[in-house]
């Protein structure tokens, strides 16, 4: 069966490919000072994992202490309830209690921070 050119139409077909990838994370280049990159080669050979670990590690708890420092100064600059500030650090209100206590922060409970944080529930 033989076709001639001239019957023959060209037809552009167009596919559309959609990828989902969950949990990927995105590569960031970051200059490290020479001295946390010796301490970053040592954690890894103590522990005995690569240094990427060891990165994702310390990033993963310096995120949690900087929402922790980020929430306590909010609560004591009164810019959030101390329901709001455990939310933000992402702790039970508990120890959050615990955390003030130790830190010897004032604490202070308004009727309006406990209406606040009953409209969650």
């Amino acid at each position: 069966m033989g076709y001639r050119a001239a019957n023959i139409k060209q037809r552009k077909i167009y596919i559309q490919v959609t990828t989902y990838v969950y949990n990927m994370a995105e590569t960031i280049s970051v200059r490290i000072p020479e001295k946390d990159l010796k301490q970053i080669e040592q954690i890894s050979k103590f522990e005995k994992t690569s240094k990427s670990e060891v990165l994702r590690e310390v990033l993963e708890e310096g995120i949690k202490s900087k929402k922790l420092e980020i929430a306590l100064e909010k609560y004591q600059k009164e810019e959030v309830s101390i329901g709001k500030a455990a939310e933000i650090a992402e702790i039970p209100l508990t120890k959050f209690l615990d955390l003030l206590k130790e830190r010897k922060m004032e604490f202070h409970y308004s009727i309006e921070d406990l209406e606040e944080d009953f409209e969650g529930l």
